[in-house]
């Protein structure tokens, strides 16, 4: 798994993204998105969704962990 792939998975579900960001390697990475897809729903919302994205690629190994950060266009 690497930067892109994960870029590419995310672009996949969401509709209105203003940033995507990634840092990390191997199966530990740092994932920051800013986008109006994220308007009207809790921070735990936002995490559940993006989270379920990745759920076969943490279970199977693929990926350890994930760190989120999560934003509209108007909390940044």
């Amino acid at each position: 798994m690497d930067n892109n792939q994960i870029k590419e998975i995310i672009g996949s579900y969401l509709d209105d993204v203003t940033d995507i960001s990634v840092s990390g390697q191997d199966c530990n990475f740092s994932i920051r998105i800013i986008s109006e897809d994220f308007n009207n729903m809790s921070a735990l919302e936002r995490h559940k969704r993006i989270m379920k994205l990745f759920s076969e690629l943490l279970q199977s190994g693929e990926l350890h962990a994930i760190s989120l950060d999560l934003k509209t266009p108007s909390e940044v």
